[in-house]
């Protein structure tokens, strides 16, 4: 029997004290999720690259809907797979991408001096401090196997949710 009435899940402890109600959502999608691994991965590169290079060329919704026609091929996902798996990405993908925005801020800020530059400093510090926390977060929602395997191939992600976000955000 499971230590608590609540904690049928052995390969999802719960481990969430205080009032953190977040962590007790990401433990309950971490049940409905299904994990990340190396396969699952490279299919979800392989469809964000067929879809972006179908979608840079070519704007418009018909072009869209062919774009995600020919990344469900090329994945060898299936519709359901793709999008739940795109949203792993865009989740780690967007904190990623908003961390590497703050060091190259923070790297600018370091040739200032002066209050004015140290309090923006001081700023953008606590701002990586809670986005790296954040990152440390999706282990809960997704696994920390997911989050591990996704921080390998950090810098290919984080490009293909640039290029993503600057398509989807054409207009």
């Amino acid at each position: 029997m499971a230590p608590s009435l609540f904690d049928d899940y052995q390969d999802v402890p719960n481990v969430e004290t205080g009032p953190d109600f977040d962590a007790a959502d990401d433990r309950t999608l971490r049940m409905a999720s299904r994990p990340v691994d190396r396969p699952m991965l490279d299919a979800l590169v392989r469809y964000q690259e067929t879809f972006l290079a179908h979608v840079e060329a070519e704007a418009g919704a018909e072009a869209m809907a062919r774009a995600q026609a020919a990344a469900l091929g090329a994945s060898g996902l299936d519709v359901k797979a793709a999008e739940w798996g795109s949203a792993v990405l865009r989740a780690f993908g967007g904190r990623r991408w908003t961390v590497s925005r703050l060091r190259s801020k923070l790297a600018e800020l370091e040739a200032r001096s002066g209050p004015e530059a140290e309090e923006v400093r001081k700023r953008v510090r606590d701002e990586l401090v809670k986005q790296e926390r954040e990152t440390e977060a999706l282990g809960r929602r997704y696994g920390v196997e997911t989050v591990a395997l996704l921080r390998e191939r950090e810098a290919e992600l984080v490009a293909l949710h640039t290029r993503l976000t600057q398509v989807l955000s054409r207009g």
